[in-house]
């Protein structure tokens, strides 16, 4: 008895120590909670003065930057103007002459002197022979103005054919001007034109070059498009081309078939479809308005003498290493010594002014994308009239391959039935269907729906053995009774409840029955009507092959005794 009071007490004891020492423990993990959460809070003080230093070392360092452009915009521009401040002289020059003639205010011998002196200062320079001609010319100096072109066409032909051709047009020599124009027309490579060549078709097409009565520029139109159609792979390129032009105008947009939507697999492709039968109306559309906007020459002339006085005022390729450096850092110094920005902006402008194309893309972005080109109203309509084969090729083509597209079998379904149907004729097959299917399954669920007669016979098997244990073992056949007399009476008053299952089960399949036939039939409805809008839209197909047809690129060059053409607008 002692050993086992000693015992109990040594046991109290430890205890006791134990639950000290948990407390110990509680409070030294508690310690450690509060120094972790002390050092996380610490390292995100550290985090945040990183990010402060290094956004103080990004505003310094873009500092130093935007003060060394600064610096260094100085010292380019003193460089351009020690090299080439001689060809701004001739620029500010030949524009000043240009703005002169027109409210003749200079006298002829002073604009003669001051083009001959500019013409010692600048050898090489394309534009300072042309200044002489110039000036030659409203001398009516024939023999000087001769030979000063002759100068400049040696230094520079695509530019000086360009500057006459848009000064004569000024003039209102438009014989002259449209030689020039021809030209400067010889000098392009019909894979590679440039935005001047977008300004003197647009010219050409307006009937401001004069009357092309020789065929000067039409030739030369036609002549490029041989040499792009003897060009491996051109035609392939071109429908494809065309293809994704036209398919600008297909619209994106949802349909209100309420079921077709719900209770077809299909919908996407019906959608689609419909969507690309649409673009028969769309551009048949746009190339209605197109022909039927009235030309406006004012748009046009404007942009002619922009060209002119940008052709004048521009740097020259010889200053174009260090023009593209001063833009660049004029750009670092607008972003705030911001580089990569600058970089980027400076990447942009140099793709926006140097980007060329073939004469056959510069057709498709004035017909279809016509804001890419800034071209005007007659250009459109002489570039869809001249590409109208390659048009018609691939939208035949596109609209073949649309309607290969167009879903044959509309599969839908509906509860556990899925059906199938091609314009809805087959209603009265689909609903008989799908009755039978909900009926057969009906009937099996029915079918499942049985007395559990085991339950009750185990129930009360287990009541047997429960009386016979009430002897040896009171409370377990006690139990057993119990549970046995439970599971019986449970199971019985299930048993009594089939009937009513049954009929729950019947009553659930004739609503489920009967709106079904509703949806299906609505379903047939709206096939009906979705064959019927796709059929109506899709016909529109043949009157945009009827419009481009009638068009003839002649009917939409100008001449200046013309006073407009007409188109045949299909209903």
């Amino acid at each position: 008895m002692a050993e086992r009071i000693i015992q109990t007490a040594d046991l109290s004891y430890i205890q006791r120590s134990l639950n000290v020492l948990s407390d110990e423990i509680d409070t030294v993990s508690a310690n450690v909670g509060t120094v972790n959460n002390n050092i996380i809070s610490v390292n995100e003080d550290l985090q945040e003065l990183k990010r402060e230093f290094n956004r103080f070392v990004q505003q310094m360092e873009l500092h130093h930057n935007e003060e060394v452009a600064q610096t260094k915009l100085v010292e380019i521009r003193q460089a351009i103007a020690k090299k080439f401040g001689h060809y701004d002289e001739v620029r500010r020059t030949t524009t000043g002459i240009l703005q002169a003639s027109d409210v003749q205010l200079v006298k002829k011998d002073v604009i003669s002197n001051v083009s001959e002196e500019i013409m010692l200062k600048t050898p090489g320079y394309w534009l300072a022979p042309c200044l002489v001609a110039l000036s030659a010319w409203i001398s009516d100096d024939r023999d000087l103005a001769d030979r000063a072109i002759k100068e400049a066409l040696k230094r520079d032909a695509e530019k000086t054919a360009l500057l006459f051709t848009l000064i004569c047009r000024r003039a209102g020599r438009k014989e002259a001007s449209l030689k020039w124009a021809s030209v400067y027309l010889s000098t392009q490579n019909e894979s590679s034109l440039d935005r001047h060549a977008v300004i003197i078709i647009d010219a050409f097409t307006n009937g401001l070059l004069g009357r092309d009565s020789e065929g000067i520029i039409y030739n030369k139109v036609n002549e490029w498009i041989r040499k792009l159609k003897n060009t491996p792979g051109f035609e392939e390129s071109q429908i494809a081309q065309w293809s994704d032009a036209l398919k600008l105008y297909i619209p994106d947009k949802d349909y209100d078939y309420p079921a077709l939507k719900k209770y077809t697999s299909d919908w996407n492709g019906l959608k689609d479809s419909l969507n690309d039968a649409y673009l028969h109306e769309n551009i048949l559309d746009y190339f209605t308005k197109i022909y039927a906007t009235p030309r406006f020459l004012g748009d046009t002339v404007k942009k002619l003498d922009e060209s002119m006085f940008s052709l004048v005022s521009n740097f020259d390729d010889d200053e174009l290493d260090m023009k593209k450096e001063e833009r660049l850092t004029e750009l670092i110094i607008k972003y705030k010594g911001d580089e990569d920005k600058a970089q980027s902006m400076m990447n942009t402008e140099n793709t926006a002014y140097n980007e060329k194309r073939n004469f056959a893309q510069l057709l498709t972005d004035a017909a279809m994308k016509n804001k890419s080109v800034n071209s005007d109203i007659a250009t459109q309509q002489y570039a869809i009239a001249l590409s109208k084969d390659w048009i018609e090729s691939s939208y035949n083509d596109l609209v073949a391959k649309n309607r290969l597209k167009v879903p044959q079998n509309i599969s839908f379904s509906v509860n556990s039935y899925s059906g199938e149907t091609t314009d809805g004729s087959n209603e009265v097959e689909q609903i008989e269907a799908y009755k039978k299917v909900m009926h057969d399954e009906m009937n099996d669920k029915i079918e499942k729906i049985q007395p559990d007669k085991v339950g009750v016979v185990v129930g009360i098997v287990i009541m047997v053995i429960g009386v016979l244990l009430l002897a040896p073992m009171l409370l377990i056949g006690l139990i057993a009774i119990i549970a046995g007399g439970f599971w019986a009476y449970n199971t019985n008053k299930k048993n009594k409840n089939i009937d009513q299952k049954k009929d729950d089960v019947r009553k659930q399949y004739e609503k489920a029955i009967e709106n079904g036939q509703i949806i299906i039939r609505q379903i047939m409805a709206e096939v009906v009507d979705y064959r019927r809008e796709l059929s109506r839209v899709d016909s529109n197909s043949s009157k945009v092959v009827e419009f481009l047809e009638q068009l003839s690129p002649e009917e939409y060059i100008r001449s200046t005794a013309d006073t407009g053409r007409r188109v045949k607008v299909v209903d």
